[in-house]
């Protein structure tokens, strides 16, 4: 179950969300705010036994969905 969210939120955000984000006034700060409730979500799937490992996975994964963002933003500006 996990593993399928994970993939929703990655293609659901990276590629539809974020770059829609990123062109609205305050899009950077909301991407920002975003990022950091995901992380808390993984590490959430992580359960009590969190630890720095896990951390730091958790927020790598809470990463790429900003960084597909960033791209998929960047080559519709650049397409315009």
């Amino acid at each position: 179950m996990a593993g399928a969210i994970t993939l929703a939120l990655f293609v659901g955000l990276g590629v539809f969300v974020y770059p829609w984000l990123l062109r609205q006034r305050f899009g950077r700060s909301s991407v920002a705010v975003l990022t950091l409730l995901l992380a808390g979500l993984f590490i959430a799937f992580e359960g009590s036994g969190a630890s720095t490992y896990s951390s730091a996975l958790a927020a790598a994964w809470a990463l790429g969905p900003v960084i597909a963002g960033v791209v998929v933003w960047r080559l519709q500006r650049n397409n315009e």
